[in-house]
């Protein structure tokens, strides 16, 4: 995403190279509507390059196909090692969490149609994955681990409704319901409708829960 960013960040240097020469040729006027282009193709890479960076911490959003992976091994009592694998680039992390349930938290990133014109496709993060004590006194009191990292601006949190951002992005979230953290457990997490299903891969039969947002 950052190529037509630097293509515009060479438009504007040779522009302003433009814009010299011409004002050394005393042709004050050409050299002022080159500087002026210059100037605003600079803008727009600077106030582009946050944009590009933070989406560069998305991926995109695949329909029916499997985001996530997750391979549960307890190693104590209330404790677990988790392996989370991304899908399809392969990339793993493995986490310890306590309590005997999980779920994991996506950010989904839409855009309105105007800026799907431009050709932009929905794209999603997997940011949490969360674990709790269904026998607690206060099981929606969850254990949270961040799982992205943020670079550039924060786009999916500035485009709340009313603001102006709000006329290009459309942020969600994205989850699905508890699942067992029982040793042995394989899981398949993908989008389904409006929420995330984690399709249960152990045990003697698979298991699909229904989708919440």
């Amino acid at each position: 995403m950052r190529a037509p960013l630097l293509v515009l960040a060479g438009f504007a240097i040779a522009t302003a190279l433009i814009a010299w020469s011409r004002w050394l040729s005393r042709r004050r006027w050409a050299a002022a509507g080159n500087l002026s282009l210059s100037v605003l193709a600079a803008l727009t890479v600077g106030l582009g390059w946050p944009v590009v960076r933070h989406l560069e911490t998305y991926e995109t959003t695949l329909r029916g196909q499997a985001i996530a992976s997750i391979y549960v091994e307890k190693i104590g009592s209330h404790r677990q090692r988790v392996a989370l694998t991304r899908l399809p680039s392969g990339r793993m992390q493995v986490l310890e969490l306590t309590g005997d349930e999980w779920r994991l938290v996506v950010r989904e990133l839409g855009w309105t149609p105007s800026a799907a014109w431009l050709g932009l496709e929905p794209r999603y993060r997997i940011e949490l994955l969360e674990s709790r004590d269904s026998s607690a006194s206060d099981p929606s009191a969850p254990t949270v681990i961040a799982l992205a990292e943020e670079r550039g601006f924060d786009l999916w949190k500035i485009a709340a409704p009313g603001s102006i951002w709000s006329k290009a992005a459309v942020p969600g979230t994205l989850t699905n319901r508890w699942q067992p953290l029982a040793e042995g457990e394989r899981f398949d997490v993908r989008r389904e409708g409006k929420g995330l299903v984690a399709e249960r891969r152990g045990g003697a039969a698979s298991e699909a829960d229904a989708a919440v947002r």
